[in-house]
């Protein structure tokens, strides 16, 4: 079986595009961090659940199904498959977000390619988020987050807290990952949509009402 689509994929995450020289978060300002407004915001974890699941990446795509799963011993399971049940990948999060990949095929088995999409997935299940936050202002939203090397972590709210507005990844100059959420409940959302600003790849997820046990 050929998977056209895949070199595309492996190519479009290998490629480094050129970024704007403004800074994302220039006019970021240090502020103390409202643990009540922190607790109640930050992105909970994705309950079992399937997805419909579309990837588009320098205009082309690639669509099947995506399996998130909580398993008993408190790991989670993330497995894509087409719509005739070839499995793309099948990655694994222990409780403390350490990732394990269980199956891949051999397109998408490149560093690169693996990296993008650990940090997708670790920053969509809100493992960046056990540990203790900073806070910052940033125009009319509230960001709070942690660094892990040379990222930063995020997620954002308005200024009164009324709702999680965003995930992001960053650099200290950009703004390169985003992931927003449609639905009143963030365990179970209606909609996930993932936005690379590096490059050209969205993932957007859409729920499906079928039994993930």
């Amino acid at each position: 079986m050929r998977y056209f689509p895949m070199k595309y994929f492996l190519f479009s995450i290998s490629v480094v595009l050129l970024s704007a020289c403004t800074s994302y978060y220039k006019t970021m300002q240090p502020i103390a961090v409202n643990t009540t407004c922190s607790d109640t915001i930050k992105p909970p974890g994705i309950a079992s659940a399937w997805f419909s699941i579309s990837v588009d990446v320098m205009g082309k795509h690639i669509s099947g199904l995506l399996l998130i799963k909580e398993m008993p011993d408190q790991f989670t399971r993330i497995v894509f498959t087409n719509e005739v049940g070839v499995t793309f990948f099948d990655f694994e999060f222990d409780r403390n977000g350490k990732f394990a990949v269980k199956k891949i095929i051999s397109q998408l088995d490149r560093k690169p390619v693996l990296e993008t999409l650990r940090k997708d997935f670790y920053l969509l299940l809100g493992f960046p988020f056990q540990d203790e936050m900073q806070a910052w202002q940033h125009g009319d939203k509230l960001y709070f987050g942690v660094k892990e090397q040379s990222e930063q972590f995020y997620f954002t709210t308005s200024s009164g807290c009324t709702s999680l507005h965003s995930a992001e990844i960053g650099s200290a100059r950009k703004r390169k990952v985003s992931v927003t959420f449609e639905g009143e409940d963030m365990r179970h959302p209606e909609q996930v949509r993932i936005t690379h600003f590096t490059f050209d790849m969205t993932l957007e997820l859409k729920r499906l009402n079928k039994d993930a046990d």
